[in-house]
């Protein structure tokens, strides 16, 4: 009898809050012109889209709806944003909002988001990496850098550091790297930087970073979900060892 078919996991939320990456997710809203719901304290929703995203005054317009629901806007203490990137659900919130026109037609301005959620579905199981594996990256600049592995599935792997900041890695990034599995051997990959986050312990700071495999071979992703499988065994077998 072969091993059970892995379960897909839940949707894990994403706090972004590097404000390039907050920036450049508006704006593939706006380039994708998805719909965006907007809510207000008093429970009330406005069907609207981004229009347009100013990264020097760190404000963004949309679309306005009836007058009812702008005056609702605007008054609103706190103005929550839910919508869908290409699947991914995304979640903000602003503190303000004020009338302006966009090519003569009524419209709402409001700052840019200090924070964004970002809920990726995973498509694929996910192993987790409890040895010190690690990752040998590219960097944008040229220069190598080492980071730990966190995790890995045929769609990408999950990378961190205490010193490899955002501004140095940034979201969006396709970077060469080679993963190093130890016994289990080394792969070279290209990945894109999907997402980043900071988790803090105790006052120290770990920068997370999402990466999917970009342009992997078909040969390759084979030889990935072996090794997923292969981790999921050995990390049975550690919290199961009389089994």
């Amino acid at each position: 009898m072969g091993p059970a078919s892995p379960i897909k996991e839940q949707e894990d939320p994403y706090i972004i809050t590097s404000s390039s990456e907050i920036e450049r997710i508006i704006k593939d809203l706006q380039r994708t012109q998805s719909f965006v719901s907007v809510g207000m304290s008093a429970g009330k929703k406005m069907g609207s889209m981004i229009l347009e995203v100013d990264g020097k005054s760190r404000q963004f317009v949309y679309d306005a709806g009836r007058e009812d629901e702008v005056a609702a806007v605007i008054s609103s203490p706190k103005i929550y944003f839910y919508t869908a990137l290409r699947g991914v659900s995304v979640r903000f919130s602003v503190k303000s909002a004020s009338r302006t026109t966009f090519d003569g037609n009524p419209a709402l301005r409001s700052p840019l988001p200090t924070d964004l959620e970002y809920l990726q579905r995973r498509e694929y199981f996910r192993a987790t990496i409890c040895q010190s594996y690690t990752a040998a990256v590219k960097m944008p600049d040229g220069k190598p850098a080492i980071l730990d592995l966190r995790d890995i599935s045929v769609g990408g792997v999950g990378l961190s550091s205490m010193t490899i900041t955002s501004e140095i890695l940034q979201p969006g990034s396709v970077v060469d790297a080679n993963l190093d599995f130890a016994e289990l051997g080394k792969m070279e990959v290209t990945l894109r930087i999907s997402t980043h986050r900071t988790v803090e312990n105790q006052g120290r700071f770990t920068h997370v970073y999402g990466c999917s495999f970009y342009n992997i071979a078909r040969i390759k992703e084979t030889k990935i979900q072996q090794l997923v499988f292969k981790l999921d065994q050995l990390n049975r077998a550690n919290k199961n060892p009389l089994w």
